[in-house]
C-alpha cells in the first residue's frame, strides 16, 4: 500500500477529518533510528499523529511536536509539514519491554510542546501538561485544551519480522469539530474511533471513505463524504554539510582549540535522520569565523 494523505468533510456533520497512510514514511524513521519494537511503536504512531495534524495548516507551514516524558522514554520530537514532508526522533530508541507502562516507560505526567511556523518563524505556539500515556492520545488533548478544538486520533501500526522493513503498516485518523458541530454528536462518533470495528478497519488498510461511512453513516443529517488528496507523505530531512557546520558554533573557544590542535575531521550526526556527517578542521573553522546565517 502506498503512503497517502486525505482531508476533507462529512458533510452534513461538520466534522472534518484527515486519514493518513504513512507506512513508508514510518519505517524510514523507525530504520533510521534503530528502534527497538517499543520505540518504533510510539515513534511511528507520533509520527503519523503529527502528519494528520499538519495536513490541516495553511500552505507552507509546519508542526514540530515535542512530547517530553519521565520515564524510561524521555522525549520523542516530529518535525511534520502541510506539504507532507516529516523528520522524527526519539529518546531513547532502545526502550526494551517495561512491566508497567504508565510508571516504568511514561512517568505520571508528561509535557507537550507544539509549534507552529512558516518559513522559519513562528505562528503560534503551546505547551500542554498530559497524562494519557500516548502520544496520539497526548496530541489530540492538546488540541481541544490548547487550541479549543474538539479532536479525536486513531493510530494503529503493525509489524513484519524484517529488520529491513519492520512496519507491515501504518495509518491514522483524525477528526475535528467545526464551528456549528453538534458536540454531542461529535463526542458519540469520536468515542466510536475506541470501538473494535473500527480499529481493525484501520488497522487493515481501510480508505477513508470506509472509515468515515463506519463512524457517521448512521447519524441523521449525515449526507456524504467530500475529500481531497494531500502531498504524499514523506520522511525527509532539512540537514547539510552547511547546517551541520553551525552546529560546531555552539562549541565553546577551549574545545575548538583542542579540535585544531588534533588536526582530525569532526564527525557529527544528525538527531532527525542519524545522517553521519565527517567536517575537515578547516571546514569546523571556516563556520566559527563567519557571521551566522541560515543555510538553504
Amino acid at each position: 500500500m502506498e503512503d497517502l494523505l486525505y482531508k476533507g468533510r462529512i458533510e452534513g456533520l461538520d466534522i472534518a477529518f484527515v486519514h493518513a497512510a504513512t507506512t513508508r514514511a514510518v519505517n524510514e524513521a523507525v530504520v533510521r533510528h534503530d528502534c527497538d519494537p517499543a520505540a518504533a511503536h510510539i515513534l511511528g504512531r507520533a509520527t503519523t499523529a503529527a502528519l494528520l495534524a499538519a495536513a490541516t495548516l495553511p500552505d507552507g507551514h509546519r508542526l514540530n511536536a515535542c512530547w517530553k516524558y519521565r520515564g524510561a522514554l524521555k522525549t520523542v520530537v516530529v518535525d511534520a509539514g502541510q506539504d507532507g514532508s516529516v523528520r522524527s526522533l526519539i529518546s531513547p530508541n532502545q526502550l526494551g519491554q517495561p512491566a508497567d507502562a504508565h510508571d516504568e516507560l511514561y512517568g505520571e505526567m508528561g509535557e507537550l510542546q507544539a509549534v507552529v511556523s512558516k518559513d522559519g518563524k513562528i505562528t503560534s505556539s503551546g505547551t500542554t501538561p498530559v497524562s494519557l500515556h500516548d502520544a496520539v492520545g497526548d496530541l489530540a488533548y492538546h488540541y481541544c485544551i490548547s487550541d479549543q478544538i474538539e479532536t479525536g486520533m486513531a493510530v494503529m501500526i503493525g509489524f513484519n519480522p524484517d529488520p529491513e522493513k519492520p512496519v507491515r503498516l501504518c495509518q491514522g485518523w483524525m477528526i475535528q469539530a467545526l464551528p456549528n458541530a453538534d458536540l454531542e454528536r461529535f463526542d458519540r462518533i469520536r468515542r466510536r474511533m475506541d470501538e473494535p470495528a473500527f480499529r481493525e478497519l484501520l488497522g487493515q488498510g481501510g480508505d477513508a471513505e470506509q472509515l468515515a461511512w463506519l463512524l457517521a453513516g448512521d447519524e441523521e443529517g449525515f449526507e456524504k463524504v467530500h475529500m481531497e488528496a494531500c502531498p504524499t507523505p514523506e520522511f525527509k530531512c532539512t540537514c547539510n554539510r552547511g547546517k551541520m557546520a553551525l552546529v560546531l558554533r555552539s562549541l565553546p573557544i577551549p574545545e575548538r582549540m583542542e579540535l585544531v590542535q588534533k588536526k582530525e575531521p569532526v564527525a557529527i550526526r544528525c538527531q532527525f535522520c542519524n545522517e553521519r556527517y565527517e567536517l575537515s578542521i578547516e571546514e569546523c573553522i571556516a563556520a566559527w569565523n563567519t557571521k551566522f546565517q541560515e543555510q538553504p
